[in-house]
């Protein structure tokens, strides 16, 4: 019998995020079998974060029916994506996945942001755990430096698209591998051709700036300095220059493990 690769589908917008349900079709639609667990609420910014939200000392789990998805087994979670993912990993939501799918999230993961994202985040923690894992995100920089008056369309079957695409060969990959994909917020049509892109921790992403921006309004009692708010460095080749020019970017997300400290005797 051929083994049927078994996927997590999660996500930081939270359980009815339109991004986690177009993810989780475009799984099934490859003929994988889907299991969905993601928060409950919205839990942008947790990275990979092992927060639960206690109820009488009890973490509610509730089964979910996700639109067009009738045989798919949904969870809707307290605790933060990183917990659901470190859970799913240890064959807490059926069989250990062989691969955990992130997203879409509503804004980019790029650069710097990497480090902040619970989307990223959950994809880490089931890479460290040797389960192969996708952060999948849509390009929304621009949009949310300047959001229009009526709204901007979200465009989630871009995404979709180019993660069916490249599920096979991020299926092949070595188990424990990290991908980050962000998609322009473009029709198909109009995006440029999928480009391997190097992630850097050099530059970051406006989708920080709300963040912080809110920790300026809610801080209290706090020294006045010289305030900054996080920038953006551009680096040809990479990840945030190449989704800025319409192109699909995919990057390995790894950390160097193979240097030793040299000025230790």
């Amino acid at each position: 019998m051929t083994h049927r690769p078994h996927v997590l589908v999660t996500n930081d917008d939270g359980i009815d995020a339109p991004g986690l349900l177009a993810l989780a079709h475009t799984a099934c639609e490859q003929g994988y079998d889907v299991t969905v667990a993601a928060p409950h609420q919205q839990a942008s910014g947790s990275a990979g974060g092992l927060t639960m939200f206690l109820v009488d000392e009890r973490i509610e789990v509730s089964h979910r029916r996700l639109p067009g998805l009738p045989g798919v087994e949904a969870y809707s979670v307290a605790a933060h994506p990183g917990m659901i993912a470190l859970a799913a990993v240890l064959g807490r939501f059926g069989p250990v996945p062989d691969l955990v799918l992130c997203g879409i999230n509503e804004g980019s993961n790029l650069g710097a942001a990497v480090l902040h994202s619970g989307t990223a985040g959950a994809a880490m923690v089931a890479g460290a755990h040797g389960v192969t894992a996708l952060a999948a995100s849509l390009h929304l920089d621009f949009e949310l430096e300047e959001p229009p008056a009526d709204g901007s369309a979200r465009y989630w079957g871009t995404a979709a698209d180019v993660v069916g695409a490249i599920l096979p060969k991020i299926l092949s990959a070595d188990a424990g591998s990290v991908f980050n994909l962000n998609v322009p917020n473009l029709p198909t049509e109009e995006t440029r051709p999928l480009v391997g892109a190097a992630w850097t921790l050099a530059g970051t992403a406006p989708t920080l700036l709300p963040f912080i921006a809110d920790f300026d309004r809610r801080a209290s009692a706090l020294p006045v300095g010289n305030l900054s708010a996080p920038g953006i460095k551009i680096i040809d080749g990479s990840d945030i220059a190449e989704v800025r020019n319409g192109h699909p970017t995919l990057s390995l997300l790894q950390w160097r493990g193979d240097t030793a400290i040299d000025w230790i005797e």
